[in-house]
């Protein structure tokens, strides 16, 4: 009688696992990644960075005799989608090149005797971990006639895409491969695995990491671009500073790439720090593009004294802040619908093991419609907050509401879930003592 009694008790508890295992079996996330009404999510915005950046120039002239130099200091600015920067040093003299850098530019800096002059930059920073998403069937070819194509598929210095050993190994990673996505990550894996990490003096370039098979992050990234060029795909150079921690001093400078894909603009690449389609919230660029001014560096002093006789240094410092110092609430905006957006989706995860995709599967797909919209938005906030602000805080104050009436929708559905789920359970509890009653009474019946 114990043995029938485990039996029917096995079989409502199978039932019941069954229905908890079809619903965690339904996928958690749509793929798509493309809605016709509202556009095409090309990345996703994962964390949100208020700090301070400080970038602090020593030149120390230990000679009896003043100097006379040309001091050259690229500028963070805002020439991309992942971090926006105010300088507070707003009367210093700056130039601009017709690559979008913009350099501190002081041309007859004069240090007497023994003296150290000190120059000191300071930056507010929002900056953004981007992730991004490739959709192989919207990527487009690019125009062989425009600018990005021309400017960045030809070699310069360093970067000597034109070489016979870089064409050549280009073609042995890329042969018979028309996905223009397959062909740049088959060229990250071949940079990072071919390169030993190894700091130089000296910027080395593509073609002598590639012989030498050692380099620091400028290597890495040279190497990248090159054979991005001579496979025809635009990419170029992204310099400036990163940092492992929101609080953290630096004495160098950081390089990484960005590669162009049609339909999605240019997509970042840290071959050194394993980052591909994808770039921390401390990542901050000086020189986005081919440098007119100076060569790829943090800063220049050219004098003409002894060399023994001045020296430099840097120290870059990062450090968190308040969001008010950008006097609006578009930082606290983005920064809330990121954190909302996170719990939305754990919220959406939660709700699928409990089983809402298969019990509500319209109110679901509505929630994560609603998700993705809040992502678009999220996306249009940062790409327009340079060169729109009114649509950039638009966007803002609506990915906001939108994330809050998802979380609060999602977390609706787990409550109808659950109580669903448990009526279930007392359900099968009830019918299971119900049968074993009877089956009790049967068996009382036939023993007396």
């Amino acid at each position: 009688m114990k043995l029938q009694n485990r039996k029917i008790m096995s079989i409502l508890c199978l039932v019941n696992l069954s229905f908890i295992f079809c619903s965690t079996c339904c996928p958690l996330f749509p793929e798509a990644t493309q809605n016709e009404s509202l556009g095409l999510l090309k990345y996703e915005v994962n964390d949100v960075y208020v700090g301070s950046l400080k970038h602090v120039i020593r030149i120390i002239n230990s000679s009896p005799t003043p100097v006379k130099g040309e001091l050259i200091v690229p500028l963070v600015k805002n020439e991309t989608a992942r971090h926006y920067v105010i300088l507070q040093n707003t009367s210093l003299s700056k130039v601009n090149d017709s690559c979008g850098n913009m350099y501190l530019y002081m041309d007859d800096l004069t240090i007497g005797g023994g003296q150290v002059f000190r120059l000191e930059l300071n930056y507010y920073v929002l900056s953004f971990s981007i992730q991004y998403l490739i959709d192989l069937s919207i990527v487009g070819n690019c125009d062989v006639n425009s600018e990005i194509y021309k400017k960045y598929t030809r070699p310069e210095q360093l970067i000597e895409s034109n070489d016979s050993r870089i064409i050549s190994l280009m073609r042995n990673l890329t042969d018979n491969i028309d996905d223009w996505h397959e062909k740049v990550l088959r060229i990250y894996n071949f940079a990072y695995s071919h390169i030993n990490y190894e700091v130089q003096d000296e910027e080395m370039g593509a073609l002598w990491a590639l012989e030498n098979r050692v380099g620091d992050c400028s290597e890495y990234s040279y190497l990248f671009v090159a054979l991005c060029r001579a496979a025809r795909i635009p990419a170029r150079i992204q310099a400036g500073f990163a940092f492992h921690r929101s609080s953290e001093t630096l004495e160098d400078g950081h390089m990484w790439a960005e590669y162009y894909l049609k339909n999605y603009g240019w997509i970042p690449v840290d071959v050194a720090w394993q980052l591909f389609d994808r770039i921390d919230n401390k990542h901050f660029s000086s020189i986005q593009s081919t440098p007119e001014v100076i060569p790829y560096a943090n800063y220049i002093f050219d004098c003409k004294a002894e060399e023994n006789n001045v020296e430099d240094e840097q120290l870059v410092s990062l450090r968190p802040c308040s969001m008010d110092v950008f006097d609006d609430i578009f930082a606290e905006n983005v920064a809330r619908t990121v954190r909302e957006k996170e719990k939305a989706k754990c919220a959406i995860f939660f709700g699928n093991i409990l089983g809402t995709r298969l019990i509500f599967p319209s109110e679901v797909n509505r929630v994560e419609e609603t998700l993705l919209e809040v992502e678009i938005q999220l996306q249009n906030a940062i790409d327009f907050w340079d060169e729109n602000p009114r649509i950039a805080k638009l966007n803002a104050v609506n990915a906001l509401g939108n994330i809050e009436e998802t979380l609060q929708n999602a977390w609706m559905l787990i409550v109808k879930a659950f109580v669903i789920f448990i009526s279930i359970s007392i359900a099968i509890m009830l019918i299971a003592s119900f049968f074993l009653k009877r089956i009790q009474m049967k068996h009382d019946r036939i023993s007396a």
